[in-house]
Formats: structure tokens, C-alpha cells, sequence
């Protein structure tokens, strides 16, 4: 077996908010949002990886792909593991190799972080430069796009790490039909301008300049969590599925005027903002608003007013909105749902291919 640390390792791709080139000061590759991952394109009988976590409470998972599919999925070890990504492949032909990240960053944890330090070949075996992408798409959301409930039984409702599957959500599954790069943004429970519970702070607008801001630890600032993002010249595209806590927590901050009220008036405000400030990060970009994988009652109306009201204000004309299929029409047996009563596999399948017929449809 050769061993070969990250820095030397010249064809190899990060998918997700990272820093420039993928490898930290430490020289490891970090994976910090859910469904981020590391892909290597291999001609090798064996693939292995140096990979180890650290966390307070929530241990870290995630998934290993061959081929864009998923051949294991485990809970990262503390210590620094040699552990085999794929074993008696044909060294003849290329194989693409992906380590994904189930779980999402849990800020106030000054520990987390997943790291991969190294790759091992085969004595033989050699890296090749991965095919180009023919797109870039960025996704910003909530516990949805963290992959929250892709895991489990429907009636499992305890909240733990191994019932998120960042890797299996209509994100990934939406970048892989384009054939695109991506990167994505999302916490459990947060939203545009307050979480489920009204809490202001929050909000995933507060962190969208950074690379992984919800990580303010030293350790976690060294590895590059709080510095500005590259956005290297933008996406081709943006889809925001943001908004489901907004309205959880539209009561708290309601003053019985609805969405009249100040409640209404500042999310209104807040998309109109968010939208600028995406634009500017993103000057090529078509920007796609999606809700509706979770039943709501407030927000949609509220987003797209913001949103008309930008486009005429702005005159940025590049700007859409997209209601999904919801988990109620669509999720009939125990096999079309998902744990803590979150989407479950074919709301978020349904949900790619209805974006993509989307996108495809602007074109």
C-alpha cells in the first residue's frame, strides 16, 4: 500500500463550502455541512482513508459512495482509523470514490469536526483527474437539506445523529441529475429571519458570507470555519428551501396583525435582503425559492411577495419560486417516510426531480 497525505493528493474534488483547495492548515481535507464530501477518482484494487472526529455529545456519520452509490455508512471514529472506502475493485477501470458527510455542523460544539488526513492505494494504483461537472449549484436551507429524518423509523423521534443522512437528500440527489458541483448551507430548526422557536440568532443569512461561522471554536476558526468563502465567481444556480421554522415561529413574534403585522413585514424585508445578498455572491446565478415538502401556512405568501417585490425593485428577473409535492400527498406506507416526522425518501426524491425539471425548463 502507498500512502499518500491530502496535499499531495492533485486530482482529487471537495464538494461543499470549504477553504480554497480543500485541505486545511493541518493538512487534513474537513468536511463541514451536511452532505459536503471529498471525491476521488481512482484506477486501484483497494481504497482506504485515514478519518477521525471529535465531538462533545453528537457523534459525526457519514456515508462512503462508489459510483455515486452508497456502499457503507458508520459513525467516524474519535481516533485517527485506517478505514477501507472499497476493496477488490478492477484496477483497470476508473472508479469514483466519495466520501460524504451525514451530519450536519452543531454549532456551540467546539469539538466537532470530521477530518480525512490521508488516502491509501494499492502498491499500483494511481489517481486520475475526475470528469468536469457540467454545472454549479448551491443549496441553503434547514433541517430538511441537512438531511434530517432520512434515517430510521417514522416513529423514532429522539434527536440523534444517525437519523441525519445529508448524503441522501434532494440536494445530492438533484446536483448528481444535473451532473453538478455543489455546496450547500442548512441547520436543523433555523430559518430566514428566526428558528422554529423564535429564536433570532438563528438565522442562516448570519453565517451565508462564511465558510462554517456555526463553528466558533479555535480549533474549529484554525481549520478555517469563520473566514470569508470563496464563492469563486458564483453558481449557475441557487435553491433555497428556507422558511419552514420561519413560520413554527411566526407566533412568537406575531403582534395579531398576521402577515400585515411586523411579523410579516419582516420577513418580507429579510428575503428582499437575503436575495441581494445572494445575487452579489452569485452574478450568474438563476435563484429558484422552494417550499412545500412540509405543509405551511404563513411563509409562502410572505416569501413571494418578498420575492416580487425585489425582482421589481432590483430588476433582477432571474429570481423563481417553486412549491414542492408535500410528505401529506405523498408518503402512504412506512416505507415512503421519514423519522421526527421530517421528509422521507420519496418526498425528497419527488423534490429533486421536480426542481430539475425546473432548472431544465429555464434553459
Amino acid at each position: 500500500m502507498k500512502n499518500y497525505l491530502m496535499n499531495e493528493i492533485k486530482n482529487m474534488r471537495v464538494q461543499g463550502r470549504n477553504v480554497p483547495g480543500g485541505v486545511c492548515a493541518d493538512g487534513s481535507v474537513q468536511l463541514f455541512w451536511a452532505g459536503s464530501a471529498l471525491e476521488l477518482c481512482v484506477k486501484a484494487r483497494e481504497v482506504w482513508a485515514e478519518i477521525s472526529s471529535d465531538y462533545d455529545f453528537h457523534e459525526i456519520w457519514l456515508a462512503v459512495e462508489v459510483n455515486g452509490y452508497q456502499i457503507a455508512r458508520f459513525a467516524a471514529p474519535k481516533e485517527p482509523s485506517l478505514i477501507c472506502l472499497a476493496h477488490n475493485l478492477d484496477p483497470e477501470k476508473e472508479n469514483t470514490i466519495s466520501i460524504l458527510k451525514d451530519t450536519q455542523p452543531m454549532p456551540g460544539d467546539n469539538k466537532h469536526s470530521l477530518k480525512i488526513s490521508s488516502v491509501s492505494l494499492d502498491d499500483n494504483g494511481v489517481f486520475v483527474a475526475p470528469k468536469p461537472h457540467s454545472c454549479k449549484i448551491e443549496f441553503i436551507g434547514d433541517s430538511i437539506t441537512s438531511g434530517e429524518g432520512l434515517a430510521g423509523k417514522p416513529d423514532e423521534m429522539d434527536w440523534i445523529t444517525q437519523w441525519f443522512c445529508g448524503s441522501k437528500t434532494y440536494a445530492v440527489q438533484t446536483a448528481k441529475m444535473l451532473d453538478a458541483d455543489w455546496m450547500s448551507i442548512s441547520e436543523s430548526g433555523w430559518g430566514i429571519c428566526w428558528g422554529w422557536d423564535g429564536d433570532v440568532n438563528s438565522r442562516i443569512p448570519l453565517y451565508y458570507k462564511q465558510v462554517c461561522g456555526v463553528l466558533g471554536g479555535d480549533a474549529q476558526k484554525a481549520s478555517g470555519t469563520c473566514n470569508v468563502l470563496d464563492f469563486e465567481g458564483g453558481s449557475d444556480y441557487v435553491v433555497l428551501n428556507l422558511g419552514s421554522n420561519d413560520n413554527l415561529g411566526f407566533k412568537v413574534h406575531d403582534d395579531g396583525k398576521g402577515i400585515e403585522g411586523v411579523a410579516g413585514i419582516a420577513l418580507v424585508s429579510e428575503v428582499k435582503r437575503f436575495l441581494g445578498e445572494i445575487r452579489q455572491n452569485n452574478p450568474r446565478a438563476k435563484i429558484i425559492w422552494t417550499w412545500g415538502m412540509l405543509s405551511l401556512d404563513i411563509v409562502p405568501a410572505l416569501i413571494s411577495k418578498g420575492v416580487e417585490e425585489y425582482k421589481s425593485e432590483s430588476g433582477d428577473k432571474a429570481v423563481y419560486t417553486l412549491e414542492l409535492e408535500s410528505i401529506d400527498a405523498l408518503e402512504k406506507c412506512d416505507e415512503d417516510k421519514g423519522s421526527r416526522g421530517h421528509p422521507g425518501p420519496i418526498t425528497h426524491k419527488k423534490a429533486a426531480q421536480r426542481i430539475v425539471d425546473f432548472i431544465r425548463g429555464l434553459n
